[in-house]
C-alpha cells in the first residue's frame, strides 16, 4: 500500500491548528562574519521619558533536544533549535536539503505560487528515506522597507499577509510582528534621511523652513525634547519653539536613527513558520527573513549560505527566484543527479515562461512600434522561443562537455560540500610549486639577506591565508568584505554574472556541471521591452566581462584540478567557442554593415554606376546614422537628473519620452535588419535550389554557389536533429518554439543591435535592471570609472569602423571572386559552430537517455528501503504516542526501527515538538 501525502499552502490557516505557538515565534539574527548566526535579544522600553529606544545583546543560538523529554527551563529559539539539535547530532532527522527563495519587492502571489510549487516537491522524497523536516525553505527578503506595498493592492502586499495570516495565527503581538518592525524601521530610516548634518545645516540657515518641519513632526520632536531637557520642561511650553531646541532633537533623532540602522546592518527578522502534511502531521520547515538592509541578490545569498547552511549543514542547495513554479518532481530530479552521481556540482533544469495575460509595454510608445510590440507581436512569446531554443541546444551542449557556463540562479541546485572545500587560487598554486625546488635552490634561499627571508615568510602567510579560502568565500567575496572595492569597470561588470564565475570555480575543483531535461520549472518572463532591455544589459555586460576573466585566468586552476586530460580539453573547447562567438558579437555591427551592402550591391542597378554607389552610399550612411543615434542616447540616459524632476508622473513621462525615442530608432534598424534576411533567404532558395540544383553539385560544381548549399543543408540539419531527437522527452518546448517562432525572428535585430549596443554603452551601470533596482546614475562613477568607460567605448566604436572600412574597400577594388570569398570565410565558421553545437547536443540527447536510466534505478532501489503498509504505520506511530505518555526518549521506541522509515520520523518528529513546547 503506498502512503501519499499533500502539503497545504502555506496561506491556509484552516486545516492544521497547531496547539504549541512557542516553536514557531519570530526572532532577530545577526549573520556573523566568519559565517553562522546569533541571536539578538531585545529589552523594549516603552515611556515618555526614555522614548521608544531598544536594549540590544547578541547570544548564541542553542540547540535544543526535543527527543530527550520535556524541559521547559531550556532557553531556546524555537523551531530553528530544534533543527540546530539535529544537525549538531548527525542524527536521521538532520537537515539534507536547503531551498532558498530570493525577494525584493515582487508580490505575494509570486511567492505563493513558488511555495506551491516547492509543495509539489515533497512527496517524492519521503518516498527515497528522507523526511519533510529535512528539507527547509528559507525566503529572503532583501531589504525590509523594500517589501510590496501598494496602495490599494491589499491581497498582493506582503505586510497586511503576516498580519492577518501569521501572526493572527501563531498569537504575535506588538514588537514580534512584521508590521511593527517595518514601521519602526521606515520611521528611523526617514528621520536618518531627514536629520542628516548638512539638512540641519540648511534648515539652521533657514528658520522659516525649520519651524515648518517641526510643526509637521511636532509630536515625535516634542517628545524628545522633554526627554532631553528633563520632565519639568513640559511645563514652560513656549520654549518648546525655540529653535536651538528644535535643532537639538533632530540631531538627537538622527543620532538615535544611525544607531538604529546601524544595529541591524546584518541583523533580519525572521518569522518561523511550516507547510503541514495533513494525513501524516508532518512539516515543512520554512524560515522568511526579513533583512533590514537592502543588499543585493548577492547579499541574500550570503545570508543563505554563511548562515543557515552553516548551522545546519545540509547536503544540497537549490537555489531559486521568486515566482519560479517547480513542477512535480522538478527538484526531486536535480537532487537525485547528484545524488546518483558524487562527480556533480551542480545542476539545471529546463526553464520555460509562464507567459502573462497582461502583455503590455509600460512605455509610451510611438504608433509604429506600439501596434507591432503590443499588438502583432509578443515580447514574451519572444522570450519563450529564446528559452526553449536554449534549453534544446545551448544547454544540451554545454552539458555534453561537462561544464555549463551559467547555471541560472532562477533555479539551479548545488552539491554544498564542493562550495566548503578549500579553493587554491593562482598563488598557492604557485607556493605549491615552489615547494618542488630542488635542495639546491633551497641552499641558496638561505644564503640570501634576512629581508629577502622576511619576505618571503609574508608572501607563505598570505598563501596561507588564501589557501584557507574555500569556493564560497571566492564567490561571496565582493559581499563578505564590506571595504571591498572594484578596481575597474570590468571587474565590477563580472560580478554581475558571478553565476557563471562560480561555474568556473566548482569545475576547476574537480566538479561537473550538467543540465537535467527532466526538471521543469516555470518562470516569470519581462513584460515589457523596458524590462527586457534593462535585464540584457546585466546579463551581457555581466557575461562578457565574466568570460573574458575566465578565459585570461582558467590555465592554472584547470591544470591543478583533478579532471583527466580529456575533460580538461573539453573545457578548452567550451571556452574557444564560447570566445568565438563573443568576438563575432564584438564586431556585429561590421557584420551587418557588410551584409545589407552586399545586399544592396545586387539590388540597385540603375545602368548608372555611379547612381548606384550614391544610392548604396545614402542607405549606409543613413544605417550608420541610426546606430550613433542608439550609442548617443544610451550615453547620455542619466536616471539622477530625471529624479531631480520631482514628482513621479514627470519621471514617468521623461522616462517613457528617452526609451519611446530608443524604441523608434531599434524600430527602423530592425526594418533593415528584416529585409536584409528576407532578401537573402529568396537569394539562397532562387539562385541555389531553382537556377542551381542539388544534382549540379556532381555533375557540374562551381564555386561558390555548390559550396553555399552544402554550408546550408548542413547547418539545418545540424539543427533540426538534435531538436527533433527531444520530441519524447520535451515536446512542449519543440511545439512551443514553433509557435512561437515569429515573434521570435521579429525581435532578433532588436537583440542583435539595440541590447549590444545599449549594454556596451551602459557599461558604468552596475545595477540589477529589473524589480526597481536601477543605477542612482553617473555621479555614482568617479573619474577613473568614467576614463574606463569612455576607453572600452573607443575601442569598440574605433575597431568596427575600422573592420568595416577595410572590408568595403575590399569590395569596392573587385579582386575576383574576393567577395564570394568573405561571405564563404563567415559561413564556413558559422556552419563549424552550428555543426558543433548541434552534435553536441545531440550526443548529449542520447546520453542523457542513459544518465536518466541510471538515475531512476538509483530511485527505485531508494524506495525499495522505505515500503511501508498503513497497518505497520499505525502500530509504529501509536508506539511514538506511548513512549510520550511514558515519558520515553526516541532511543526507548527505536528498536522498533523507527528511524529507518521517513514517513514514521516525520510523524514522529512532529509529536515529540508539540510535546516539548506544550505548556
Amino acid at each position: 500500500m503506498n502512503i501519499t501525502c499533500k502539503f497545504y499552502k502555506a496561506y491556509d490557516n484552516t486545516n492544521y491548528n497547531l496547539a504549541h505557538k512557542k516553536m514557531f515565534k519570530p526572532i532577530e539574527l545577526e549573520l556573523q562574519k566568519k559565517g553562522k548566526f546569533k541571536v539578538v535579544n531585545n529589552g523594549f522600553e516603552h515611556s515618555e521619558e526614555s522614548d521608544e529606544f531598544d536594549k540590544r545583546q547578541s547570544v548564541d543560538l542553542k540547540a535544543v533536544d526535543i527527543f530527550q523529554g520535556k524541559n521547559a527551563l531550556q532557553e531556546n529559539c524555537g523551531l530553528i533549535s530544534v533543527l540546530l539539535n539535529n544537525t549538531e547530532k548527525q542524527n536521521e532527522n538532520r537537515i539534507k536539503i536547503m531551498i532558498c527563495i530570493t525577494m525584493y519587492s515582487e508580490k505575494l502571489s509570486e511567492l505563493e505560487k513558488s511555495m506551491s510549487g516547492i509543495a509539489k516537491n515533497i512527496a517524492p522524497f519521503l518516498d527515497i528515506g528522507i523526511a519533510p523536516h529535512q528539507i527547509a525553505v528559507t525566503v529572503i527578503f532583501d531589504g525590509i522597507s523594500n517589501l510590496h506595498n501598494v496602495p490599494g493592492s491589499y491581497r498582493d502586499n506582503i505586510v497586511p499577509y503576516f498580519s492577518s495570516e501569521k501572526d493572527k495565527k501563531y498569537g504575535f503581538q506588538e514588537e514580534q510582528t512584521l508590521t511593527y518592525q517595518y514601521n519602526k524601521y521606515q520611521e528611523q530610516f526617514k528621520r536618518f534621511q531627514d536629520y542628516k548634518p548638512e539638512n540641519i545645516k540648511y534648515l539652521r540657515a533657514h528658520p522659516d523652513d525649520l519651524l515648518r518641519k517641526y510643526k509637521k513632526h511636532r509630536e515625535t520632536l516634542k517628545k524628545t525634547m522633554i526627554r532631553l531637557k528633563g520632565f519639568e520642561y513640559n511645563l514652560v511650553a513656549q520654549d518648546e519653539w525655540i529653535e536651538q531646541n528644535i535643532v537639538d532633537a533632530m540631531e538627537d533623532q538622527y543620532k538615535r536613527a544611525k544607531m538604529y540602522i546601524e544595529n541591524r546592518k546584518n541583523t533580519a527578522w525572521v518569522y518561523q513558520d511550516n507547510l503541514v502534511d495533513q494525513g501524516l502531521e508532518g512539516i515543512l520547515p520554512i524560515f522568511y527573513t526579513f533583512k533590514f538592509s537592502n543588499g543585493s541578490k548577492l547579499s541574500s545569498h550570503m545570508w543563505f549560505f554563511k548562515g543557515f547552511c552553516e548551522i545546519f549543514n545540509p547536503d544540497y542547495c537549490v537555489l531559486m527566484d521568486v515566482g519560479a513554479n517547480p513542477q512535480k518532481d522538478a527538484i526531486f530530479q536535480l537532487i537525485m543527479a547528484m545524488e546518483q552521481n558524487p562527480k556533480l556540482g551542480g545542476v539545471c533544469g529546463t526553464m520555460r515562461v509562464q507567459i502573462e495575460e497582461d502583455d503590455k509595454d509600460d512605455v509610451e510608445l510611438d504608433i509604429v512600434t506600439n501596434i507591432l510590440v503590443n499588438k502583432v507581436f509578443s515580447i514574451q512569446k519572444c522570450q519563450s522561443c529564446e528559452y526553449d531554443i536554449a534549453h534544446l541546444l545551448d544547454k544540451q551542449a554545454e552539458s555534453a562537455l561537462d561544464f555549463i557556463h551559467v547555471l541560472p540562479g532562477a533555479f539551479s541546485a548545488y552539491r554544498y560540500k564542493a562550495f566548503s572545500e578549500k579553493y587554491q587560487d593562482g598563488m598557492a598554486k604557485m607556493s605549491n610549486q615552489n615547494q618542488a625546488i630542488p635542495q639546491k635552490r633551497e641552499v641558496e634561499i638561505k644564503e640570501e639577506q634576512d629581508d629577502e627571508e622576511k619576505k618571503k615568510n609574508e608572501q607563505n602567510y598570505k598563501v596561507e591565508e588564501e589557501e584557507g579560502k574555500t569556493i564560497l568565500d571566492q564567490y561571496l567575496k565582493q559581499v563578505l568584505d564590506q571595504n571591498y572595492e572594484h578596481q575597474t569597470l570590468e571587474e565590477a561588470n563580472m560580478f554581475l554574472a558571478e553565476d557563471r564565475v562560480l561555474c568556473k570555480l566548482l569545475f576547476c575543483n574537480g566538479y561537473y556541471l550538467r543540465y537535467i531535461a527532466s526538471s521543469l520549472v516555470y518562470v516569470d518572463p519581462c513584460s515589457s521591452l523596458k524590462l527586457l532591455i534593462l535585464q540584457r544589459r546585466r546579463w551581457i555586460n555581466g557575461s562578457w566581462h565574466a568570460l573574458s576573466y575566465i578565459s585570461d585566468n582558467y590555465d592554472e586552476e584547470l591544470n591543478a584540478s583533478q579532471h583527466s586530460w580529456w575533460d580538461k580539453q573539453k573545457f578548452k573547447l567550451s571556452i574557444t567557442q564560447a570566445k568565438i562567438q563573443q568576438l563575432m558579437i564584438y564586431f556585429m555591427e561590421s557584420f551587418q554593415i557588410l551584409w545589407l551592402y552586399m545586399i544592396l550591391y545586387a539590388i540597385v542597378d540603375t545602368g548608372d554606376p555611379g547612381l548606384n554607389n550614391f544610392i548604396i552610399s545614402t542607405v549606409i550612411a543613413f544605417y550608420v546614422y541610426l546606430v550613433f543615434m542608439i550609442i548617443y542616447l544610451a550615453i547620455n540616459y542619466d536616471p539622477a537628473l530625471i529624479r531631480e524632476l520631482g514628482s513621479s508622473a514627470k519621471q514617468k513621462a521623461e522616462t517613457d519620452y528617452y526609451f519611446s525615442r530608443l524604441f523608434f530608432v531599434s524600430t527602423c534598424l530592425g526594418f533593415i535588419s528584416l529585409g536584409t534576411v528576407v532578401y537573402t533567404i529568396y537569394l539562397l532558395i532562387s539562385e541555389i535550389f531553382f537556377n542551381y540544383g542539388f544534382n549540379d553539385i556532381v555533375e557540374k560544381p562551381q564555386v561558390p554557389q555548390s559550396y553555399y548549399l552544402v554550408l546550408v543543408v548542413v547547418s539545418i540539419g545540424s539543427i533540426i536533429l538534435p531538436i527533433l531527437s527531444s520530441i519524447c522527452l520535451l515536446p512542449q518546448n519543440i511545439f512551443n518554439a514553433a509557435l512561437t517562432m515569429i515573434p521570435y525572428f521579429y525581435y532578433q535585430p532588436t537583440y542583435m543591435h539595440l541590447f549590444v549596443i545599449y549594454s556596451f554603452c551602459r557599461i558604468d551601470d552596475l545595477s540589477w535592471g529589473t524589480k526597481g533596482l536601477t543605477n542612482t546614475g553617473s555621479s555614482s562613477v568617479n573619474s577613473d570609472k568614467a576614463y574606463q568607460k569612455f576607453k572600452f567605448l573607443l575601442k569598440w566604436i574605433v575597431l568596427n569602423t575600422i573592420f568595416t572600412a577595410c572590408l568595403l574597400i575590399l569590395f569596392q577594388i573587385q579582386i575576383y571572386l574576393l567577395p564570394q570569398g568573405l561571405i564563404l570565410f563567415i559561413s564556413v565558421i558559422l556552419t563549424i559552430l552550428t555543426i558543433l553545437k548541434g552534435c553536441l547536443a545531440l550526443w548529449y540527447r542520447f546520453k542523457y537517455y542513459g544518465i536518466s536510466r541510471q538515475i531512476n534505478q538509483y530511485i527505485q532501489s531508494k524506495q525499495s528501503n522505505q515500503i511501508l503498509k498503513q497497518d505497520e504505520l499505525n502500530e509504529k506511530k501509536n508506539a511514538i504516542k506511548q513512549a510520550i505518555k511514558e515519558g520515553k526518549g526516541l532511543e526507548g521506541v527505536d528498536k522498533q526501527g523507527i528511524s529507518i522509515y521517513s514517513y514514521v520520523r516525520a510523524s514522529a518528529f512532529v509529536a515529540f515538538l508539540e510535546y516539548f513546547y506544550q505548556e
